[in-house]
């Protein structure tokens, strides 16, 4: 039963940014590059702060070595997992951070021209946009639990 939870847990992000997409796949289409812009520059700022408090957490628990805590969980194994799980969070965060820049700098005319798979042009700018949304919904749901965990975490230090 445990085992069931987890993995649901693991599948839950990647179901929610999956429905983020497509919702958002109705409204995205049709902007501009004038248009998204802002939103993009915002989300990109607010995913490289979301990554710098995240990181700002791995500092923590690698400076605390000498408390009691930390010691003990490190003998448990669980102390690594919760960094790897803070360091796969900086991973995605650090990739939406990425994504949402290149989204930045691309053209609205860069089109992927329509073939036998895909009766329409598709313009790489809403490609990269929609892959985004999908990285950061993804890391914004991980940073949630993932905070959670931390700061029950560290509320015992």
């Amino acid at each position: 039963m445990v085992a069931c939870y987890n993995q649901l847990l693991k599948m839950l992000p990647i179901t929610i940014g999956c429905a983020v997409v497509y919702l958002a796949s109705f409204t995205v289409e049709n902007l501009n590059s004038i248009n998204i812009q802002p939103i993009v520059s915002t989300v990109a700022t607010v995913s490289g702060i979301l990554f710098g408090f995240v990181m700002a957490s791995v500092t923590l628990l690698v400076s605390a070595k000498e408390n009691t805590l930390v010691q003990n969980t490190k003998k448990t194994g669980y102390l690594p997992k919760l960094i790897k799980r803070l360091h796969n969070l900086m991973f995605l965060l650090l990739a939406a951070c990425i994504v949402f820049i290149i989204c930045l700098f691309l053209p609205d005319s860069a089109v992927i021209s329509g073939n036998s798979f895909f009766s329409t042009e598709i313009r790489y700018l809403i490609l990269m946009l929609q892959l985004g949304i999908f990285i950061f919904s993804v890391s914004v749901i991980n940073f949630v639990f993932v905070w959670r965990e931390f700061s029950n975490f560290a509320s015992h230090m």
